[in-house]
């Protein structure tokens, strides 16, 4: 039973110790731009393609605390060609 205390502790404490710090070559990647006033990418309202991204995107966030999103006026592109996508 020690042992596998042990084994835990040692194990917990390697893993703590391997997140630290060094790299420092992080590079922001710069986000999509917006639509003014909203929270709706650019590219939704012009392709869609991008919509559906973006509306996938926003149901697979399952968040209770997060903020409301913000679509203002903003309309999001539709496609009379395109074939349905699967949900």
């Amino acid at each position: 039973m020690k042992k596998t205390w042990l084994t835990i502790g040692l194990g917990t404490a390697l893993l703590a110790a391997c997140g630290g710090g060094g790299g420092g070559n992080f590079v922001p990647v710069p986000s999509a731009s917006n639509v003014s006033g909203t929270d709706v990418p650019v590219s939704a309202t012009q392709d869609a393609n991008a919509a559906f991204e973006f509306v996938s995107s926003v149901a697979a966030a399952k968040s209770d605390s997060a903020d409301p999103l913000n679509v203002g006026d903003a309309s999001l592109a539709t496609s009379d060609t395109d074939e349905p996508k699967p949900l």
